[in-house]
């Protein structure tokens, strides 16, 4: 018992440091982000919105900040509802790795990748809310990422 308990309590902690991590990250370079902002508005003495429509390269910045921070709720939210089930959490974090990519995040993706590495899935039912939400989630996510693109290929001229 002691034995593999033990390492199935060191896997759970595991799993869930790799979690908070990626969570944290999700959450802090927006939170940087926004504060960049604030300090480069009030340091030119123009309000967000105006220094926005000045460096359109900001408005990505802004779509994909709003994007990370849209990833770890939705991210806490089925990591909250499925304790046991990790099928759901995933399958989120394996397109969460191909959306971090598309859009130049290899900090974000590489910690998808090594989180949902980790996630052994057991087969167990999965409720309709926590598949609306999902697929909710998949397309929102999905949606602003296409946006995102369509606005990089056209700051860039291509």
């Amino acid at each position: 018992m002691t034995r593999k308990g033990d390492f199935k309590m060191i896997a759970l902690k595991s799993l869930r440091v790799k979690r908070n991590v990626l969570l944290g990250y999700w959450v802090l370079m927006p939170v940087l982000f926004y504060f960049y902002l604030f300090l480069v508005s009030f340091n030119q003495q123009v309000t967000i919105q105006q220094l926005i429509l000045q460096i359109p390269g900001l408005t990505l910045g802004l779509l994909l900040s709003f994007l990370m921070l849209f990833q770890a709720a939705c991210l806490y939210f089925i990591s909250s509802q499925n304790e046991k089930n990790h099928f759901v959490e995933k399958r989120f974090l394996a397109f969460s790795l191909v959306q971090q990519m598309l859009t130049g995040n290899i900090i974000g993706a590489a910690l998808c990748f090594f989180y949902n590495r980790k996630i052994v899935v057991e087969k167990q039912p999965i409720s309709r809310n926590t598949m609306f939400i999902f697929y909710f989630a998949i397309g929102f996510i999905s949606l602003i990422t296409a946006i995102i693109l369509f606005i990089a290929m056209r700051t860039k001229g291509g």
